[in-house]
Order: structure tokens, then sequence, then C-alpha cells
């Protein structure tokens, strides 16, 4: 049997997959990454005005539940997709016990015509493989886009290959890395594709970046995105993440050490609930929609779903920039971990560690060495977008999509978008985090500003 650590550990990477499986339900699973099959463009794309309203009125269990499958968008399994890999950015030894995130990738759709790329920036923690780029590269490829989706700077994958200063959270050094990435890319494609143009997207803390993103290419006139969308953007990043600890803090009473009773209670709901329908036991999006209609969680398991899902995305980073930085917040200084050592002391350390103790123990110390001296004011003011009003504000070819009742958003934030994007901003009235993101209405919405 594994070690009780171990076992806790992999009941939360289950319950993470399982979030993250529900914000796209209905659409692709990474998987299909394989297929190389190409279908071409089709700039014809169906817009059903019959489509029923996106029915969950509770942000969090929008957020959880995703989209039902009857009015999520579907697309043909064709869309040439591949996974390229780019040689490391820095020169960076890999740790034994983070070989797993290696190599450096992206996932590419390519039209086998002339055709501009959009680049797709992934939301905290997620690699280039994750759903939400496939479901973003098939929807921009449908309406003719080649598209490379590029990993989070939060995933450990990124900060191994791409990142100059590998604790993530610096929004000015995280965007510049990017950057960087973006430009490898081109120059990785440049004998391969013939690129028109260049557009950018990316959702939730992808979709701030983006932003920056923008601004930054206006500066330097590298790409001259044609469009620019975000996608629920947290509008204070720093602000955003406390939201979260706060939710986990009160929907989990007892923090990690309430973990195992917790998931015991929500995964024996799924299996009881599974039971009594008569159908197989899956631990999926699906499970979880026809737990929730049978009535078997609570407002409270909801939240801490939410909050334990990007409490893992955190925990997986700290330890990461914590091994990178021999920072000794995690893992001793005097501790070489080897690539089958148990983790679950560190896991446990990770797990505990909340988004603000991460400014405060990991992201702030590190600034503020070598001769470095960055305040944490000015780490929190750098990631808000409030830095940069005025350029989104004039700026006609950058739009927002987010939910009014979008928990990582205040009310405030909220009109703060209505009033910078104007006509540019569709904020719908329910929704969640990305919960209706594989919605048909707004997948066909997303086309339409698409639209070559």
């Amino acid at each position: 049997m594994l070690p009780v650590s171990c076992r806790r550990f992999a009941a939360g990477l289950l319950l993470s997959f399982a979030l993250a499986g529900c914000a796209t339900q209905g659409g692709p699973s990474a998987a299909d990454a394989g297929s190389n099959t190409s279908a071409g463009p089709d700039k014809a794309v169906a817009h059903d005005s019959s489509v029923k309203p996106y029915p969950f009125h509770n942000p969090l269990i929008a957020t959880v539940l995703g989209t039902p499958a009857p009015l999520a968008a579907k697309f043909p399994k064709q869309a040439n997709l591949s996974i390229r890999t780019l040689e490391p950015l820095v020169e960076r030894d890999t740790p034994p016990t983070l070989r797993y995130a290696r190599p450096l990738q992206y996932l590419l759709a390519a039209q086998e015509h002339p055709a501009p790329l959009a680049f797709v920036i992934a939301g905290t923690g997620d690699s280039a493989l994750s759903s939400n780029c496939v479901l973003l590269s098939r929807a921009l490829y449908r309406v003719g886009y080649s598209v490379a989706c590029l990993p989070s700077p939060t995933s450990v994958t990124f900060m191994l290959g791409a990142a100059e200063h590998p604790v993530p959270g610096r929004m000015k050094t995280d965007v510049a890395d990017l950057y960087r990435m973006m430009q490898a890319v081109r120059d990785d494609l440049a004998d391969d594709l013939d690129i028109t143009g260049y557009s950018l997207t990316g959702w939730s803390l992808g979709a701030t970046e983006a932003a920056f993103l923008a601004k930054l290419d206006r500066e330097r006139q590298v790409f001259g995105f044609q469009h620019v969308l975000l996608i629920n953007p947290a509008v204070n990043v720093w602000a955003s993440v406390e939201r979260m600890d706060d939710l986990l803090e009160r929907t989990l009473p007892g923090g990690f050490d309430a973990l195992p009773r917790f998931l015991a209670q929500v995964l024996g709901n799924i299996q009881q609930s599974a039971q009594n329908s008569g159908q197989p036991l899956r631990f999926n999006e699906d499970a979880l929609y026809q737990a929730y209609k049978a009535g078997v969680f609570n407002q409270r398991q909801v939240g801490a779903i939410i909050g334990l899902a990007f409490r893992l995305s955190l925990a997986n980073m700290a330890f990461a920039a914590d091994v990178l930085t021999h920072s000794d917040v995690i893992v001793p200084k005097n501790v070489e971990l080897g690539a089958y050592d148990s983790l679950g002391l560190y896991f446990r350390r990770s797990f505990r560690m909340s988004f603000s103790e991460y400014i405060d123990q990991l992201l702030v110390p590190y600034w503020n060495r070598h001769g470095r001296h960055v305040s944490k004011a000015a780490l929190i003011s750098e990631a808000d977008l409030h830095r940069i009003a005025p350029f989104l504000a004039h700026d006609d070819d950058i739009a927002v999509f987010t939910n009014a009742d979008d928990p990582i958003l205040a009310a405030d934030e909220v009109d703060f978008l209505k009033t910078t994007f104007g006509d540019r901003a569709r904020i719908r009235p329910n929704g969640g985090h990305l919960g209706n993101l594989a919605y048909k209405k707004t997948i066909h919405a997303l086309q339409d500003y698409f639209r070559p």
C-alpha cells in the first residue's frame, strides 16, 4: 500500500484533475493532441440562436461543473494538433525530483496554408497540454488560425525551461519570459508555417499576462497583434489569489489535516450517486454533474473543491521554486532530493503555504537578495491592470470576456473592466470562473471576435 502522504497526494491530484476537466465539459481532451489530420479552416461557424441559457446561477457551482455537454461547443477531432519541443531558453540544471517537467513544449494547431498565428497563454499552473489549450486551439483553428498554446509561467515546465527568474509572481519578469518564448516559437515555426499576422489570448492569469504582453508589444513592435482577447482575467492578481485563500479557509476548516476526510466524503458521495443512478463509476466531469443533480454536494464542499484546485497549483509551484532557488523554506538547503525520494513531508509543507505566505516567504525574499531591492507593495502593484488602464481603454484591438459573478473578481473590479473596455467588454451575468468557457455562445463570440 502507498504511504499515507502518497495517497493524499494522489487524491489531491485526482480532485484537481476533476476540476480542470469540468471547466471545459463537453470539450476536448489533451490526449487529442496526437492528431495530425488536417480538416482545414471552417469560416462558416454555425450560430444557434436557440441555444438554451447557461444553466448555473451559483458562481461556485458554475466554476466546478463548467458547461453541460449539450450546451458545449462541438468541434471535429481534426485540428492538425501536434506537440512541439523547444530547446531551453535558459541554462539551468534540472533537479532530479523535477525531471518530470522537462522538456519545454507548446501545443500547435497548424493550418496548411498562409494564416495568422494566435498565441494562447495558459492559466495558473497549466501546461500547454491542458484541455483549455486544446479547446481554444480548436476554436481558433476552425476560423482560420494557426494556434500556439504556451504553458503558464507558474507551471514547472516553464519555470525550468523558460524563466530567467524561477519564482513566478513578478508580472514584469513573467511577461518578459513569455515574450521571449513567443519569439522562440515564431522562430521555431519559420520554416514550417506561412504566418500572415499575429493575435493573442489567454485565460485567467494568462489573460492578465496577455494584457501586459500586448502593451509590451505595442512598445517593441515585434508582433503587432491584430486581436487581443482577455478571458476571465484577474484585475489585481494578488487580490484574486487572496480570495482563493479565503475561500479555502472558509470551506475547509482544519486545513490540510481535514483533507483526507473531505476527499473521502466527496468521492464517497460521487460513488453513491453513481450507484443510485445505475451508471458505472467514473471520476470525471459527468460524474460530478450527476452527483450535483442528485444533491450530494453542499455549498461548502463546492467552495473547497475550488480552493483546493488553486492551492494544489500553488503547492506544485512553491515546491519547484524553493528547490530551484535553494530558498530553504520547504526543502532544507542541506537536503538533496533524488528522483525517487519520498516527497510526502515537502508536499505537506507546500500545501500548507497560502498565497500570501508564498509572497512573504518566497517571492519577496527572492527579489531582495543578490543586491536586488523590490518591495512587496511594488510586486503587488505590478500585477494590477489598473497600472495600464489608459492603454487598455484606448487600444481598440483589445477586448475582454468575463462573468459578473466570477469569484476571483470583486464588484469594483467588474466595474473597472466595464468602464475601461466599454463596448469591447462582454460580461455575462453568470458563469463563475471559466465555467462557461466551452458554452456555445461563448465560443461563437470568441470566433466572431477573432475572425480574420
